[in-house]
This record gives C-alpha cells, structure tokens and sequence, in this order.
C-alpha cells in the first residue's frame, strides 16, 4: 500500500463529521425558533420528508429528533427560560 493511501482518512469520516455538525446546527436553530415544540418540530419535518420520499432529509430530521430526545435538558433549559 503507498504511504499516501495509508495516512488518509476513511472518506466517509468527513462526510459523517459534516453530518453531525450539520445536526448539531439543527439541533440548536429547532430550540431556538421553536421552543419546547422543538421535539415534536423535528418529528414532523422527519414524517413530512418521509410523505416526500425524501429519504436523506428524512434520516437527517430523525437524526435531529434523536439528538433531542437524547438531551432532554436541553429542551427543558428553553422551556424553562420561557
């Protein structure tokens, strides 16, 4: 194997990354513009995206659906602040 083949990165760990940082950005603009409807925001723009045969913007929205439902303080923090 050539040593330039050998020291770089899988290609899908950049695409992965930029995903996640994508999600992340989501993640904070669905509390920021919705509040404590953030959750159910994201599930409906997921199911809206599945009705479309979207099939990447629906993994993206489960995906920030997800993040949410994974980090309830974080919605409770807007909530709260409210």
């Amino acid at each position: 194997m050539s040593k330039l083949l050998e020291h770089n990165p899988d290609p899908s760990f950049g695409a992965d990354m930029q995903h996640d940082v994508a999600v992340a950005a989501a993640v904070e603009l669905a509390m920021e513009f919705y509040g404590c409807d953030a959750v159910t925001a994201a599930a409906k723009r997921a199911i809206e995206a599945r009705h479309l045969d979207r099939e990447s913007h629906f993994r993206f929205w489960v995906n920030v659906f997800k993040s949410l439902k994974s980090n309830p303080h974080l919605v409770a923090d807007i909530c709260r602040s409210d």
